[in-house]
């Protein structure tokens, strides 16, 4: 089978960022089945655009990379660059050499939905809409788009298009077919299909010599640890903040402390400056490092931190590919989530925080800081066992090869 996967922002396996199709792409081609993504050259995260050829196999998976112009911040330059991937990509795929089997566009932009629905139809295959984060919902939330807009009815009503001309529809938040129903769509046509882990803890690539150098000088203190995307989306800011309120409030927990941010993004210019001014010692920044770096790093941390912003959207539900990372490193979670099902109360393998909320955070960070050790491994054990069972790449593989079988009426 030949599945063609439409993703701006698709990375392959050990690439710092969301690498879900390169690492899904590679389990299915070790399978035996045949993988192309269409994504943009531009790194999201790292900033910057990858060289080489203009295909390149990664893990047996044939990367397609377009140029699509850089940016920094959720501005012109992105949406023009959204704009340029749809056009290039709708034109690479409809003269592919090869007749894709199945077509696969994934979001956070809907713009993708046009152009994996035109391939598809090209070919007269099955297209399959894969929703990851749920526009425009999220861009209100977070004050991108403003609610009623002509924008925002215009996203609203591709969002509309995408749910209703897809054969099927993935969703990787576990509740995200409430959204799909509460537009009108069929919400029999989702399929669940989470984010899961990739890191192999049996690696022990070395860290960066700046990181080890970080971690060095946070001997002797319990250290929250922070690694991947610095955007608007991941409310980095209420670190700073319940870092002022433990200085202020608990000076215990606040001196038993530790806090390294690892990663880049849109926002990480703004945290960076807001830290200066605070004063907090034992607060740290460092670059992006290399995948297989990470699990090196996870085993320094007392406890992980996954952060997002307080947003209505987010009820939906979560799946973050650094949640199961996480999990897999045996190391309390610090979750931000109003919700009482996610995988972390399932396991019991942390604790849940308000999102946005400072005090919440500070009350979350004191409860480990005071928990026994016995209790910290306890936590970190149920989290990696509920990984193993459930949010694994070939885990999640067993559910999209499935997937593609039902749609395509075909075998292996």
């Amino acid at each position: 089978m030949h599945l063609l996967i439409v993703n701006q922002y698709g990375l392959p396996t050990g690439t710092p960022g969301i690498t879900r199709h390169g690492d899904l792409g590679a389990e299915l081609v070790r399978r035996g089945h045949d993988v192309t993504v269409i994504a943009s050259r531009f790194n999201y995260l790292t900033r910057s655009s990858s060289g080489g050829r203009t295909t390149e196999d990664h893990g047996g998976v044939r990367f397609r990379w377009l140029d699509t112009g850089s940016y920094r911040g959720n501005d012109r330059q992105r949406a023009r660059s959204m704009l340029s991937f749809t056009a290039r990509a709708t034109a690479v795929g409809l003269r592919l050499r090869r007749r894709p089997d199945v077509v696969i566009a994934s979001s956070p932009h809907l713009l993708v939905s046009l152009s994996g629905l035109a391939i598809a139809r090209r070919f007269r295959v099955p297209f399959l809409f894969e929703v990851r984060d749920l526009w425009p919902s999220i861009l209100v939330d977070l004050g991108a788009v403003r609610a009623g807009s002509i924008g925002h009815r215009a996203l609203e009503r591709l969002e509309r298009l995408s749910y209703r001309f897809a054969d099927r529809i993935i969703t990787v938040p576990p509740h995200a077919d409430r959204r799909v129903a509460e537009l009108g769509g069929d919400a029999a046509k989702c399929v669940h299909i989470p984010n899961a882990t990739a890191l192999d803890a049996s690696l022990d690539a070395p860290l960066p010599s700046s990181l080890t150098e970080i971690l060095d000088r946070c001997e002797g203190r319990d250290i929250l640890l922070y690694a991947g995307a610095q955007g608007v989306s991941n409310g980095l800011g209420v670190v700073l903040d319940a870092l002022d309120v433990m200085r202020r409030d608990d000076p215990g927990t606040y001196g038993r402390l530790a806090v390294v941010l690892i990663g880049d993004g849109g926002e990480h210019d703004a945290l960076v400056a807001s830290a200066s001014g605070r004063g907090h010692e034992h607060l740290f920044f460092h670059p992006p490092i290399e995948k297989a770096a990470i699990p090196a790093a996870l085993r320094r941390a007392s406890f992980l931190l996954v952060s997002f912003s307080d947003a209505p959207t987010y009820d939906y539900g979560l799946s973050p590919n650094k949640l199961f990372d996480y999990m897999s490193a045996r190391r309390p979670v610090l979750l931000a989530s109003r919700l009482l099902d996610t995988p972390v109360d399932e396991a019991r393998a942390g604790h849940c925080f308000v999102p946005g909320s400072a005090v919440s955070l500070a009350e979350a960070v004191r409860s480990l800081v005071e928990a026994p050790a016995e209790d910290r491994a306890a936590m970190g054990e149920r989290g990696a066992n509920l990984v193993g069972q459930r949010y694994t790449i070939p885990a999640t593989a067993d559910r999209l090869e499935a997937l593609l079988v039902e749609v395509t009426g075909t075998r292996g």
